[in-house]
């Protein structure tokens, strides 16, 4: 196992792999922060990558950060491998396939003595952040319901092992369910500790489109979700209180009837990897304690394992094994 790789240099280098429209946004983010920039990029197309395969983005001198944007069923191993070589890792959400790719993933980085860092996005971005925040000062009493419906687009364009559940580890629960999980025990301050839900295959699919239920946290307050397929996107949480409602959309805050965070989706949108990249640095170089643990993405994953296996006995309620 070879020792981690010195820090002292500013910016930190990036090592990308896997360059669809995610690493794309990463690409754009990284170009904004000062302290971070992509040193190489692998992909399967190599006229899309700068270094010939995997290992030898492993051995570029300039790379600190391994930064996965691959298909989910291949963040264990490139995790693992990266780790054993040194290098500190970003795996994009989510964090594996299952809680057990992600304890060894776990067990990996913490062997080497390297950082983790799962990009569970929702806690970036403006609206999140407010929202939490005003949740927290109390000023809107105590949270009484909680609601989140988003859509995702299963059709033309979408990359091939979207429907290939080898690859995705599922359907639209683990692509965006993490998210809706993520950002419910942000806003709730709770983790899940039981689901109940049902999920729909479309005939001839093999990953299920739509999903409906509830997560139980370990509060006083369920979060009814609804995940559907639509090209139309559609993201709103709606979170009831005594002394008011707050409304996330995808362009800001509603909170009380008033707006207090309007922003342009898709500056946003790169923004909110900006803010990761920063406080990755933070972690990664500064020694401050990470936005995120990899334990809160283990746990997202076993959230979905609970939603499969609720599913499979018709929406009975299912205790979160994480």
């Amino acid at each position: 196992m070879q020792q981690p790789h010195p820090l002292s240099r500013t910016p930190l280098g990036l090592g990308l792999v896997g360059a669809g429209e995610v690493a794309e946004r990463h690409i754009a983010a990284a170009a904004t922060v000062d302290d971070v920039r992509v040193a190489a990029v692998y992909d399967v197309r190599p006229e899309r990558s700068t270094v010939p395969d995997f290992d030898a983005l492993l051995a570029h001198p300039e790379v600190d950060v391994v930064v996965l944007t691959v298909p989910h069923a291949l963040h264990e191993d490139l995790a693992v491998r990266a780790a054993a070589a040194g290098r500190h890792v970003l795996v994009e959400k989510p964090m594996a396939t299952t809680t057990a790719g992600c304890a060894r993933m776990i067990a990996a980085a913490e062997a080497a003595g390297v950082v983790l860092w799962v990009g569970q996005q929702q806690r970036q971005f403006a609206h999140v952040r407010a929202a939490r925040d005003l949740l927290r000062s109390g000023d809107f009493g105590a949270i009484l319901r909680y609601r989140e419906i988003r859509s995702n687009h299963y059709g033309p364009g979408r990359p091939a092992w979207f429907f290939d559940p080898g690859l995705a580890g599922g359907g639209v629960s683990m692509l965006v369910g993490v998210h809706t999980i993520d950002r419910a025990s942000i806003l709730l301050g709770a983790a899940p500790v039981a689901v109940a839900a049902t999920t729909q295959t479309p005939d001839g699919w093999r990953i299920e489109t739509s999903a409906d239920g509830e997560l139980f946290f370990d509060a006083p307050v369920t979060c009814h979700f609804r995940w559907y397929s639509a090209e139309a996107f559609r993201h709103e949480t709606t979170v009831e209180c005594e002394r008011g409602t707050l409304l996330l959309d995808p362009t800001g805050l509603t909170a009380g009837g008033r707006r207090v965070v309007e922003f342009d989706a898709d500056r946003e949108y790169t923004e909110s990897f900006a803010r990761q990249y920063r406080a990755l640095v933070r972690t990664v170089r500064d020694g401050a304690e990470p936005e995120i643990r990899p334990a809160e993405g283990l746990a997202a994953v076993a959230t979905v394992e609970a939603i499969y296996a609720s599913a499979q006995r018709q929406g009975v309620r299912m205790a979160i094994n994480s």
